[in-house]
């Protein structure tokens, strides 16, 4: 996965990948930066905290097939063109770790979540589901700081 590699000013609307892409940038100069702008996005944008949990959480464990996803990712040229994002879409994620909704019903969401979101948030999410991490310098410390109410 290809990362935003230069600081911006982010919109109060960013999606998930940009907030992590511009921590992950930030937190090697000041883990305190990165867990204020973690958690002043996350003010806005829920599926933050989720998804962080999702990745570092030894208590959840996807219920999806592990490896690539057949789905068309989104083409829409900015993500705040796409159908949807994880802002709307992360109250789906509880039906991604459990066995009781049935697999096929499971997978398709799954498919349907991917294609609705923006690209990038697609890819970022095939890759949490598989407990793969993109970004090296957001650990599970700054997560727990960043959301001390949270179990991790």
């Amino acid at each position: 996965m290809e990362l935003i590699q230069e600081r911006i000013r982010l919109p109060k609307n960013a999606d998930v990948y940009e907030i992590l892409c511009q921590a992950d940038l930030v937190a090697p100069e000041s883990e305190d930066n990165a867990c204020n702008g973690l958690m002043t996005f996350a003010q806005s944008n829920g599926a933050v905290e989720k998804v962080l949990m999702w990745a570092f959480s030894d208590r959840i464990t996807s219920k999806l097939p592990e490896g690539k996803t057949p789905y068309k990712p989104n083409d829409a040229p900015a993500s705040d063109l796409a159908e949807t994002s994880l802002r709307f879409e992360h109250r789906k994620f509880k039906y991604f770790c459990t066995n009781e909704i049935p697999s096929v019903r499971r997978e398709t969401m799954w498919i349907e979540l991917l294609e609705g979101i923006p690209a990038k948030e697609a890819e970022l999410m095939e890759l949490v589901k598989d407990k793969v991490w993109p970004f090296k310098n957001i650990t599970k410390e700054i997560a727990e700081k960043a959301f001390p109410n949270v179990n991790f």
